[in-house]
Order: structure tokens, then sequence, then C-alpha cells
């Protein structure tokens, strides 16, 4: 009211008075006016995304699958739960891990929450940063790692999302669900290197192909991939010898997971075991079966070796490399020795790819039977350049000769 009386007695003194008060006057009361407008809307607060990624995906009985709680939020926040359901009698929650939403820039304390896969559900899942700070950036709460039990279809829904800021104020929210399609077709589009295969692994989304009964254990990270920019994957299971991933995009291509399959011995998807003494076999698939090698570039593979470990088998530090199976051989990358502490060596390997590798030990030189490296293929080469000499020497002493035998010719001719 008070407003309202304040427009009416502005009007009405707007026309009287020298002209140059009418003027004010006129634009006093269009500033009263969008000044009560304005009091009276409600401001509109951006809503936080809550998504589960991918959010369609298919998977096959017998294997794994991944789906990602992904946050991206234009206001600060410092703390997430959730409540996630899904048919019990069609999948079983195998781990939930914390992502890099809050972590990746502050302490944070992480709960998986209590999961029941008879009844479907993970109740009270949360992660919360200790402290006052706060994040904008997006990333992901949680990794939720799923096993299928049977063919079908089975829904993934959110409940009780709260997302709340430094002070314990909720933050406005919007949810997307998922959805997954579980078959008992078997997962082809593995790339374990061989010739004729364009994808990557399917670590993001489908059975990797691994024989169930040959996997340790399993871990998975998740990142964004931006063209040109790094992306680094960073694992924490106590029994996996990799430390981090990392590459560069070569396309935007969003939120990738990578997942890491330890292995009990070789892996079922080569064709040999792996050259030198074996420390670790392992898998690692990056994406999906439509992320291939070609997507990234400036890969690297970090890793350790137990200083025990190489004790026990008399091996130096300077003898460990890293191999990789691709184009239906073990191929041995670039590796070097970076750090070390009191239990372990740390290394680092390039890497053009990802699929089936094993960290192992040369105590010979390259070009023996233990390296791997074909032996034959070298002697073939040196002995394949050796009848090249003799061949091209045995043309030059018929070329000698022929010039001597026609000097004489020459030279008895002139004598005559």
């Amino acid at each position: 009211m008070k407003v309202k009386s304040l427009l009416t007695n502005s009007f009405t003194n707007s026309f009287s008075g020298p002209p140059g008060n009418k003027i004010f006057s006129h634009l006093l009361v269009v500033f009263l006016f969008l000044l009560s407008v304005f009091t009276f809307i409600d401001p509109v607060s951006a809503e936080t995304l809550v998504i589960l990624s991918p959010d369609n995906q298919s998977a096959e009985v017998g294997s794994e699958f991944v789906v990602n709680v992904y946050v991206e939020s234009d206001v600060p926040i410092s703390g997430m739960q959730f409540d996630l359901y899904f048919d019990g009698s069609m999948l079983n929650v195998k781990s939930v891990l914390e992502g890099d939403l809050f972590s990746k820039t502050a302490t944070t304390f992480f709960n998986k929450g209590t999961i029941d896969n008879t009844a479907g559900s993970i109740i009270y899942s949360h992660g919360v940063i200790l402290g006052k700070e706060e994040v904008t950036n997006p990333g992901v709460l949680a990794t939720i790692v799923f096993e299928p039990l049977k063919a079908g279809t089975s829904d993934l829904n959110f409940a009780n999302v709260i997302i709340s800021n430094s002070s314990g104020s909720s933050v406005p929210i919007s949810v997307n669900d998922a959805v997954v399609i579980i078959s008992d077709t078997s997962f082809t589009g593995v790339n374990t290197g061989s010739s004729g295969s364009g994808s990557s692994g399917g670590g993001g989304g489908g059975a990797t192909g691994e024989a169930f009964d040959n996997i340790l254990v399993k871990d998975a990270s998740t990142s964004n991939v931006v063209a040109g920019e790094l992306s680094r994957y960073e694992f924490s299971e106590e029994k996996s010898p990799i430390g981090y991933i990392q590459f560069k995009g070569v396309s935007n291509a969003g939120q990738i997971s990578t997942l890491i399959e330890v292995l009990e011995g070789t892996s079922k998807l080569v064709g040999s075991q792996a050259p030198g003494v074996v420390y670790q076999n392992m898998n690692i698939w990056v994406g999906n079966a439509a992320f291939g090698d070609d997507k990234i570039e400036d890969a690297v593979i970090g890793f350790r070796v137990s200083k025990e470990w190489l004790f026990e088998n008399d091996i130096e530090a300077s003898s460990v490399v890293l191999y990789r199976y691709s184009d239906e051989k073990w191929n041995r990358l670039s590796t070097i020795d970076i750090e070390e502490d009191d239990q372990y060596s740390y290394f680092e390997a390039e890497t053009p790819g990802f699929s089936p590798f094993a960290i192992t030990a040369i105590t010979e030189k390259p070009g023996s039977a233990e390296t791997g490296d074909s032996v034959d293929e070298v002697s073939s080469e040196d002995a394949g350049i050796n009848d090249n000499d003799d061949q091209t020497l045995s043309q030059n002493m018929v070329l000698v000769i022929f010039i001597v035998f026609m000097f004489l010719a020459v030279k008895r001719g002139r004598g005559r």
C-alpha cells in the first residue's frame, strides 16, 4: 500500500512545477514502478542437474557395467545424498565408488550407503566436503558397478536426492533416471588389438569378454573427455597395480568411464602368455565399443611393482616393462622408472590404446626368446642383407672380368 501511495503522489506531482521537475518526476515514477514489480517477483533459482549416466545402455548376463551419478551445478554445493532403486531379480550391485565431484578439490567423507540386492536398493549413499569449501564444477559423485543376473529391462530410479551448500541449505535439483537392457548375447565388440577391430573396449557398458573366474578384482573411474585437454583417471584399489591413466581427447566425448580388470592369470582374450617374468596380467577398457583408440592421444599408464617381488625374483627395477596385446601379439611399450618408496617402485608407460596388458620383467637382452621379440625375424632380415651383398659382389666381379676381357681384346687388335 505504501508503494501504491508513493507512486500516486509522484504521478500527481509530476504535472506541477517547473519543466525540469516534471522530467525528474516522470523518471522517478518509472523507477518506482519497476522497483515495485521486481519486489513482488521471486527470483528464479537455477536447478542442479543430477543424472544417471549413461541413461540408456545394454549389458549381458555374466558381465558387469558401470553407471555414474553425474552432477552439474551452477551454484556452490558441498554435500549430496541419494537412494537408488533397481530390479533386484535382474541386477546385483557389486560396488559403489566415490567419484571426483568433491574429492578433486577438497577433503571429503563418502559412504556408499546400504546395499540390498534382494530388495533392489541403495539407501543413503552420500558424500560431503569436510569443512566450508564448496564446488561449482560438474563431476561424478559416485560410480556404481552392476552385475546383470538375467535377461530383461530394469529401471534405475533415484529417490530422496538432496544436495546442500556449506550452510546446510538444500538447493533446487532436477533428476534424470536411467534404464538398462540385459541380454544373454555374448559381447563381441571388445578390442584385443586384433586387426579389423575398431573399438577400444567394453568397460563402460557391457561385457568385456574376459572369463569371470579369471578376474581377481575390478576398479573403475570416470573423467570428462574434452578435445585437446588432459583426462586423468586415478585408482585406489589395493589389489590393483594401476595408479592412474591419462590421455588427451581428440574430440569432446563427455563423461567416459575406465574399467581395470586385475586378472588371476593370462587374459582369456589373448593367444599367448606375455614374455618375461610376469608380475601382473590385466585388462584396461576405456569407454564403450564406440570409443576407439582413434579418440585418444598421448596416453600413459602409471603403475607400481612390489619391491618385495623384485627382491624375491632377483630382478632390477630397470628390467620392468609393460606389454600390450595388440595385432595378435605382445608389444613392448616404452616404460620408465619414475620413483620409489619403501614398498613399491613406480613406473610410467606410453601406450597407443587400451586392451589386455601385462607387467613383466625382462632379464635378457632384446632379441632373446624371453623378450618375445622374434629371433627368426631378426636373423632372416640380416640374412637377407648378406644375400644382397653377395649378389652385388658377384655382379661386380662379372663386370670387372668383362671389362678386362674387352681391354685385352682391343689391345690385341691394335697389336696386329
